[in-house]
């Protein structure tokens, strides 16, 4: 009978409550919809018995969950990682040996190697860190004199180890080499010489931003191994990068590729966007960015704001990595900003970078050239402006943290697509403005060249290309280029410090195309004076002309960067916005850092000169 009396209760409670929220003219059906959509009172749900032991039983099992959580968690992660390894240890057996199996068992140790680092730094880098403080303390280590006289001899050490090296294996077999160290050189005196302040300059991170640079170039161009993982790591990538054909092909059809630019490749930055936004949310991308940091910080002796900085700047583009720096950005002394934006010049953002790829620039040597710009900017602008000022504050710590955004995995890839959306906005409106503005400049100065009478056959039409290609010769044969190649790659590097990267990009991209077209060819040629060449036996013009692969390379190092007039004017209203206080200092800085910049990707570029097969 209580049984039958609660039910009974709780039926006209419900009842009752439908007919509070029912309106006043609603009519028997209208009522029907509405309770069959009500919500019923909870009280009432407590004295029907029948659904207590469902909630009992769910009010347990969160109270297990809630108190073993962090073992649930290590259960299930343990789960994964055993169920990874059976799978890992079944395709080692099953087929070893191919591509497939070595690309399957190095980012397999990769992986472990970073992951079991952070782990042990998490749960034993600050006892580590007691333990030699103590140590240090109690046993007398070497003062900070003797510190600094020991690295001088690392710094010494180093340097006549690559001498020496370079020497017997690079300028005995090629003496024309020496032109780009001599490169190096002239650029070194010009940017001491006009400096901010010469007698401030501290050459310790300017000569560990060029061995840093060396060192890594050893690494890419001199040995089998290093040239042949990030070759293999370019045509990685460039598979990896294929796949965003699936969602062009879903969105604009099966003939997007008709139109290569606007649906082929800005498509493949929101696929590159989301996927570095999933790696940020995952942890991946902040071990790699703190060791590189960490890397620089100790061998340039920069700040640690500096350092991560430059780092950052390895993966995506400068306008991202405000984010980071803008807490103190009104802390910042002028060396540091004109640092960070020197950092934003002379490097590129992986977002870009696949574009340059797809523009059909080398992939290896565009990962290369992008790492390799890091330190050479560092370096490049504590020399173009030196550090006069103690910092303000302790950089040490509060600048090492980059915030992982998004509640999971596809809310993180959810933000880096969306993120991507400026860039593309960006990118098509440059693209269409300079396009535009290139058409009307060479139209002009093709009308004026006509008046003075520099017509075809006898003479080349005036354009900028033109132009610039007799204005940055010296420039890029002091890189190490050829001599015959020299105006090609002149009119690209004038291109990008003048327009931006991207033309100068798709310029190379169709040189490439023309050198795959001239290598086949076994006929006379002779080349124009506008640098095109023409084949004689198939009457056939390659316009843009060839270069050899040594140069191509050396022009792949000399375009990778953000340092041109259009980037100039965007950097100053993107930092002017986040610190309106310091956009004096920002104006002030600005074109020095520009030059500072182009500067990084010329050195880059000479010892690309230097090493390059």
């Amino acid at each position: 009978m209580a049984t039958t009396s609660s039910k009974l209760e709780c039926v006209m409670e419900s009842e009752r409550f439908i007919n509070e929220e029912a309106p006043n003219n609603s009519t028997p059906e209208s009522t029907s919809v509405i309770v069959s959509y009500q919500y019923v009172p909870p009280e009432c749900l407590k004295n029907c018995s029948h659904l207590n032991p469902v909630v009992s039983v769910r009010k347990s099992l969160d109270r297990l969950v809630k108190k073993h959580r962090k073992k649930i968690k290590m259960c299930f992660r343990m789960f994964l990682i055993l169920g990874y390894f059976a799978y890992f240890i079944g395709a080692m057996i099953y087929r070893f040996g191919d591509e497939g199996s070595i690309r399957l068992l190095v980012v397999t140790t990769v992986v472990i190697s970073c992951y079991a680092m952070h782990v042990i730094k998490n749960q034993c880098g600050s006892r580590v860190e007691a333990i030699m403080n103590n140590t240090s303390k109690n046993h007398n280590f070497p003062s900070e004199r003797t510190r600094h006289i020991l690295k001088r001899i690392l710094t010494v050490y180093v340097i006549c180890v690559i001498v020496i090296y370079i020497t017997t294996t690079v300028f005995l077999t090629d003496p024309s080499r020496l032109i780009p160290v001599a490169g190096l050189l002239i650029f070194t005196f010009v940017l001491f010489f006009f400096s901010k302040d010469p007698e401030q300059v501290s050459w310790r991170p300017v000569l560990w931003g060029f061995l840093l640079q060396m060192i890594f170039a050893l690494i890419v161009l001199r040995t089998s191994w290093g040239y042949g993982a990030f070759d293999w790591l370019g045509k990685r990538v460039t598979e990896f990068l294929d796949h965003t054909d699936n969602g062009a092909r879903f969105v604009f059809g099966d003939g997007f590729m008709e139109h290569f630019f606007a649906f082929k490749v800005m498509s493949v930055i929101f696929f590159f966007s989301a996927v570095i936004s999933i790696l940020y949310y995952i942890g991946w991308m902040q071990i790699l960015i703190e060791k590189m940091a960490w890397v620089m910080q100790y061998s340039l002796e920069t700040s640690a704001m500096e350092s991560l900085h430059a780092a950052v700047n390895v993966f995506v583009g400068w306008a991202e990595t405000t984010t980071i720096i803008k807490p103190l950005f009104d802390k910042m002394t002028l060396s540091e900003l004109h640092t960070v934006m020197t950092n934003g010049f002379a490097t590129v953002a992986g977002s870009t970078l696949v574009i340059y790829i797809l523009f059909g620039a080398p992939a290896n040597h565009l990962i290369s050239a992008s790492v390799m710009s890091a330190p050479a900017a560092l370096g490049i602008s504590k020399l173009f402006w030196p550090e006069t000022k103690e910092s303000r504050r302790d950089t040490s710590n509060d600048a090492c943290v980059i915030k992982r955004e998004g509640r999971n995995i596809m809310d993180a890839a959810s933000i880096g697509a969306i993120t991507a959306l400026p860039i593309v906005a960006y990118i098509l409106a440059s693209v269409i403005a300079f396009f535009s503005l290139l058409g009307f400049v060479n139209s002009t100065l093709v009308w004026l060249g006509e008046r003075i009478g520099l017509i075809l056959p006898d003479y080349p039409p005036l354009t900028f290309q033109l132009i610039c290609s007799y204005l940055f010769w010296p420039l890029v044969f002091l890189m190490g280029v050829e001599s015959r190649d020299c105006c090609v790659v002149a009119r690209m590097v004038g291109i990008k410090t003048f327009i931006n990267e991207f033309l100068a990009y798709e310029d190379l991209g169709k040189v490439r195309k023309n050198n795959d077209v001239f290598d086949s060819y076994t006929g006379q040629w002779t080349m124009t004076a506008s640098c095109d060449v023409f084949l004689v036996d198939r009457n056939e013009t390659l316009k843009g002309g060839v270069l050899t692969e040594h140069s191509v390379v050396i022009a792949t190092y000399a375009l990778c960067g953000f340092a041109n007039l259009t980037a100039l004017g965007i950097m100053i209203g993107a930092l002017t916005a986040i610190a309106p206080d310091r956009k004096e200092d920002i104006v002030r800085v600005s074109f020095r850092a520009m030059i500072s910049g182009c500067f990084a990707c010329f050195m880059t570029a000479c010892i690309a000169g230097i090493l390059s097969a």
